[in-house]
C-alpha cells in the first residue's frame, strides 16, 4: 500500500512538471534562435525582438580589442534594445551581455571549450567582417557588462561595463 501510495503521489507531482516544460518550449517560439546556455534570461534581462526597440547602437569589435559603441550608451532600466555588432578584425570576436558573475562563467567555460561558437538570446559569435543583430531588453541587475568572451580577448580590454540609469 506505501508503495501505491508513493507512486501515485509522484505521478501527481511529475504531471504538471512536464506539462509546464512543455509550455515552456512553445512560450518562445518567434523570439529567434534561443537554445544554447543563458539563452532564456539574464540577471541583467532578457533577449528581445528588434522590431520593439526604441533606441540603436552600433557596435565595432576589432583585433586591438576593443569594442566601441556609437552613440555612447545611455541606457535605462526598461529599455528594449537594438545592437547592429560589425567584426571589423581578421579574428573571430564575440558580443555577450550578461551580469559579471555571467560573464566570469561564460570565460571558464569559452577557456575549457575555446572553439565553441554562440548564436543564443544573449551571446553572438562573429566571423571577419561579419554584422549581427541583437535585440536586448533591460531588466533587473543595473550593472551591465558586454563582453569578447574568446578566452584572452576581455581580459586584454574587449569589454565595457555600464551603469543602467
Amino acid at each position: 500500500m506505501i508503495i501505491k501510495t508513493t507512486l501515485s503521489l509522484a505521478l501527481i507531482l511529475a504531471t504538471p512538471l512536464s506539462f509546464a516544460a512543455g509550455d515552456h518550449a512553445h512560450h518562445h517560439e518567434g523570439h529567434g534562435n534561443m537554445s544554447g546556455h543563458g539563452a532564456m534570461a539574464s540577471a541583467v534581462g532578457m533577449p528581445a525582438p528588434v522590431t520593439q526597440a526604441s533606441q540603436t547602437y552600433q557596435v565595432v569589435l576589432t583585433d586591438d580589442m576593443k569594442m566601441q559603441f556609437e552613440p555612447n550608451l545611455s541606457i535605462q532600466q526598461g529599455d528594449v534594445v537594438r545592437f547592429v555588432i560589425t567584426n571589423q578584425g581578421q579574428i573571430p570576436h564575440e558580443f555577450s551581455i550578461g551580469s559579471l558573475d555571467e560573464q566570469a562563467k561564460h570565460r571558464e567555460m569559452m577557456r575549457a571549450m575555446p572553439d565553441m561558437e554562440h548564436h543564443d538570446g544573449t551571446t553572438l559569435t562573429l566571423a571577419p567582417g561579419e554584422t549581427a543583430e541583437m535585440g536586448w531588453h533591460f531588466m533587473g541587475q543595473n550593472f551591465v557588462e558586454f563582453s569578447c568572451n574568446i578566452a584572452g580577448h576581455s581580459e586584454a580590454g574587449m569589454k565595457r561595463n555600464t551603469i543602467l540609469k
